[in-house]
């Protein structure tokens, strides 16, 4: 399993200006390749020797992976994209002693190594303990400086037969059962509701007024509060099936969830990323070896656990006539557990 570790970097002017200096050179060595490959209209294994010595010999062939991406960007080519990152290092171009990142630099007489300060924090570097590192990225974004590296974690899963369904949603973020017929609940509701309400409102105002630059700095902004609340909810949920012995995860498999909602009728249904949470619970769970599953969502919170009749629930209120009733989330997290 392929999971990315991101770390701060604590650097000062000189180490900023050195790691954009290579910036520099690192693009203009893929500008002028890919420049070479639009003249001759194809792509080919250019010579490593003609890369610039600057540019360490373990990473070159990574400043020629990104000259063909660049070359199909700039050709149009489906799937392609822009290069975002500041600059790659291969495995054998990087190694971590302590807090400091040591960055090996250029080829021959250009060969140099620079040690980049990190902000301390024992989770990643767990992390990245347990497994295979593989290429590093360096990123800049806006004064601050990160790194991340991509880490092959051997997985092995638990050999415990205890399952758990978890319902996901607006109101309840979500709602875990238990095969024991023990459920929870996770996430606050309402809180999310308040944010929700309130960085709309904040949204509409810089959209009447339109500030432009200010919406796409407060939306990057509500970005990260949404998935710092997501991380939590994953993070207890997770810590929950670990209590618990839970071998497998089940989820529902919401493909087409936003066709479901009228977004003038539902005004936070655009705000609400089932999707984030689901990937959060899914990667954690791989990481602590329990199994996730995706199963058809179809009638989860409308049948009932006990006779299988379908009925609609009014509110949060699931009632059947057979006499079974309880909240609807939790039903849904029931259905969930035993769905095919």
């Amino acid at each position: 399993m392929y999971i990315t570790i991101k770390l701060s970097l604590d650097l000062n002017e000189h180490l900023k200006h050195c790691l954009t200096w290579y910036e520099t050179i690192y693009h203009g060595e893929i500008k002028r390749i890919a420049d070479i490959f639009i003249k001759e209209n194809h792509s080919y294994e250019y010579l490593y020797k003609n890369i610039s010595n600057h540019i360490s010999f373990h990473s070159k062939h990574l400043v020629l992976d990104f000259a063909k991406k660049e070359y199909e960007y700039r050709c149009g080519c489906k799937n392609s994209r822009k290069i975002r990152c500041s600059s790659c290092w291969s495995n054998s171009s990087y190694r971590l002693n302590g807090d400091l990142l040591q960055l090996e630099l250029g080829l021959l007489e250009h060969k140099r190594f620079i040690d980049l300060p990190m902000y301390h924090n024992e989770q990643p570097l767990m992390q990245l303990a347990r497994g295979k590192m593989m290429n590093l990225e360096l990123m800049h974004i806006q004064e601050n400086w990160y790194a991340f590296i991509n880490v092959d974690i051997p997985i092995i899963f638990s050999t415990s037969r205890k399952t758990m369904g978890i319902d996901i949603g607006m109101k309840v973020p979500a709602v875990a059962a238990l095969d024991n017929q023990h459920y929870r609940f996770f996430g606050n509701g309402r809180q999310r509701q308040f944010y929700l309400r309130k960085y709309k409102r904040h949204i509409q105002e810089m959209q009447r007024r339109k500030q432009f630059k200010k919406l796409r700095q407060f939306r990057h902004k509500l970005h990260n509060v949404l998935a710092d609340q997501d991380h939590k909810i994953s993070k207890d949920i997770i810590s929950y099936a670990l209590e618990n012995d839970v071998g497998m995860i089940y989820l529902e498999k919401l493909t087409s969830i936003h066709d479901r909602f009228n977004v003038r009728q539902v005004s936070n249904a655009y705000l609400w990323s089932y999707q984030r949470l689901q990937q959060f619970i899914t990667y954690k769970a791989q990481l602590a070896g329990i199994e996730v599953r995706y199963v058809n969502p179809y009638n989860t919170s409308k049948k009932c656990p006990k006779c299988g009749r379908i009925n609609k629930p009014k509110d949060r209120t699931y009632q059947c006539k057979c006499g079974y009733h309880g909240h609807r989330d939790v039903v849904a997290a029931i259905n969930i557990l035993h769905a095919l």
